[in-house]
């Protein structure tokens, strides 16, 4: 009989054979990314597409247009196409990011069928209604200033700003930039990416051949133009700046540090996970540690490395007292300097070792976790056993290595410093 008095036994963490997907090929070229697990017959469609925000010249259009595309195709109107995912159960939506753009749909395996027609609908048919634009419109200026409103929000999109400059990567949408734009921007938009762009799909769940042929038969009928692929430029870093932006009402101060960095193709990116990680990645980092339970100033304070397909970063955020801001922002680069000092104790990289561990085998349990991980794989160009490689690189990272690391790529007087609140 199981004696629940006891805790159960802790074993170290051993490497995990990353699950590899299944690949097909449409006919009309869409590489199809399938991963079949669970016992669920549920399923979790994605579509990503050379639509983001890079690929635009105004901050904002990109997902406008995503979200315009919900309104109707010349063959059903919006009021068809949404009664018809809520008859079925699915949910689903259109996002674009700064890098992509994705059309997501979850739902039961039995109306996969039912849904996809649909799907190859808006992905080349959508008509843009005027007035549905406009209304759209008016309601992404009201939420845009109220984001702005938020000492966060501006922090962390000056911050951007300021290590990108005019890059597609430092733009942020206004409500003034928003005003500009109109419903012909967005069709123009939509044909230039949407409809021309050839796609990738990512399909998982509980997954058979029945659902590629579907897939086939829909998706797989689309034309694109491939002659023409979206190619843009790697930005340029602004140089270290100082930013402060007052405002009289605020209790309280935004702060983000940040410094240009790498992304997942540098040999690096690995073991500055577990260097990022220690310092501001968990909740018991070091600046955790320091900020928030020693010196009271914070809630909670994190450090995170950014990667994007041109570029990374490398960025603190914390939201503090006024009168704690200059305290706070020296706190962290001391922090940023002991590392580039001093050894990690081994005893502090093995529990950042094995929370990284952890966290990953956690992710690795359900299908629909396991597909966004093939898809950075995929949209990325990295190598297929790039999780293998992470597993590696983990277990034989050294506190040498960690010291050398934070060398190369955490400076603090590199450091670009946003502050966004009261005096």
């Amino acid at each position: 009989m199981l004696d629940r008095s006891k805790a159960p036994g802790a074993f170290p963490i051993e490497k995990i054979k990353f699950p590899s997907a299944n690949k097909h090929i449409l006919k009309n070229g869409i590489v199809v990314n399938s991963v079949n697990l669970g016992e669920q017959p549920v399923f979790k469609f994605e579509l990503s597409t050379k639509a983001g925000g890079i690929h635009s010249d105004v901050a904002g259009l990109a997902s406008l247009t995503a979200q315009l595309m919900k309104r109707g195709t010349s063959k059903h109107d919006a009021l068809h196409i949404h009664q018809s995912f809520d008859f079925h159960g699915a949910f689903w939506d259109i996002q674009a990011t700064l890098d992509q753009a994705t059309f997501t749909v979850y739902g039961l395996v039995k109306h996969f069928g039912a849904l996809m027609p649909y799907v190859a609908e808006m992905i080349q048919m959508c008509i843009f209604p005027e007035q549905e634009f406009k209304k759209e419109l008016e309601i992404e200026i009201q939420k845009n200033k109220l984001n702005w409103e938020k000492t966060a929000y501006s922090a962390s999109q000056i911050m951007r700003n300021k290590l990108y400059g005019g890059d597609p990567y430092g733009r942020a949408a206004t409500p003034e930039s928003l005003a500009l734009l109109e419903v012909s921007d967005l069709i123009t938009f939509y044909k230039k990416t949407w409809a021309n762009q050839i796609p990738s799909i990512f399909l998982s769940g509980k997954i058979s051949n029945e659902e590629i042929k579907i897939l086939d038969a829909t998706l797989g009928g689309l034309t694109f133009n491939t002659k023409e692929p979206l190619i843009v430029p790697d930005p340029i870093f602004m140089e270290p700046s100082s930013t402060k932006e007052t405002r009289e009402d605020a209790l309280q101060s935004s702060i983000r540090l940040g410094i240009k960095s790498i992304n997942r193709k540098n040999k690096d990116y690995f073991k500055f996970s577990v260097l990022n990680t220690l310092l501001g990645g968990f909740f018991g980092s070091r600046l955790q540690k320091n900020i928030r339970e020693e010196k009271g100033f914070t809630y909670g304070i994190s450090s995170s490395l950014v990667p994007m397909y041109r570029s990374g970063y490398w960025a603190v955020g914390t939201d503090v007292k006024n009168e704690n801001v200059a305290e706070t922002i020296s706190e962290v680069k001391k922090e940023m300097q002991i590392l580039r000092d001093e050894l990690v104790s081994e005893e502090e990289l093995s529990l950042v070792k094995n929370y990284l561990m952890g966290s990953f085998t956690g992710e690795l349990t359900q299908a629909f976790d396991i597909a966004e991980k093939v898809k950075i794989i995929e949209l990325e160009g990295l190598d297929a056993d790039y999780y293998d490689q992470f597993q590696d690189q983990i277990f034989s990272c050294t506190p040498n290595e960690i010291r050398d690391l934070a060398n190369k790529y955490l400076d603090p007087s590199k450091l670009t410093e946003v502050v966004v609140g009261g005096n």
